[in-house]
């Protein structure tokens, strides 16, 4: 009944569900009753999932109106979790990721396997670097929340 779709595949153990209301209740019942963790999150839409359909359309005016250059360096999508280049593509997924799952699990692994093992969150928190750090155990995470921590950071690649 109604919609309910995985959002974020963010880690092992870490997935996000959005929907309408009543379905994602109702996994949420379910999962209870097999003993499964289950935290809802307090948000403002069913983002990434087909209920975002008619923003998804709007963007696709406002992008398509962008002329986009090609980038100096490859982008991974969390739409494919692969990396793109094609201006064209990528406004293509730009609009796709609206209702699509991210990838993020996916993505630093197919980043790992391309020998990318140093990642930069900037904002608040630590979350996408915990997330990293549970899926790629090898791999080198830089959180920046301050100026301070920029300044750590550089001073820590000249070394």
């Amino acid at each position: 009944k109604g919609v309910c779709e995985i959002a974020n595949d963010n880690a092992e153990g870490q997935t996000i569900i959005s929907g309408d209301i009543e379905s994602v209740n109702s996994l949420q019942n379910i999962l209870k009753e097999n003993k499964k963790k289950f935290i809802p999150l307090n948000v403002s839409a069913p983002f990434h999932c087909s209920l975002m359909n008619p923003a998804a359309t709007k963007m696709k005016e406002k992008i398509n109106s962008v002329n986009f250059k090609k980038p100096t360096f490859d982008i991974v999508c969390n739409v494919t979790s692969k990396p793109e280049n094609n201006p064209e593509e990528i406004k293509k997924l730009l609009v796709e990721q609206i209702c699509s799952t991210v990838r993020w699990r996916e993505s630093i692994i197919n980043m790992s396997k391309e020998n990318v093992n140093n990642f930069i969150e900037i904002g608040p928190g630590k979350v996408l670097s915990g997330m990293a750090k549970r899926t790629i155990k090898n791999i080198n995470c830089f959180s920046i929340n301050s100026i301070d921590d920029m300044k750590k950071i550089i001073d820590e690649s000249k070394k």
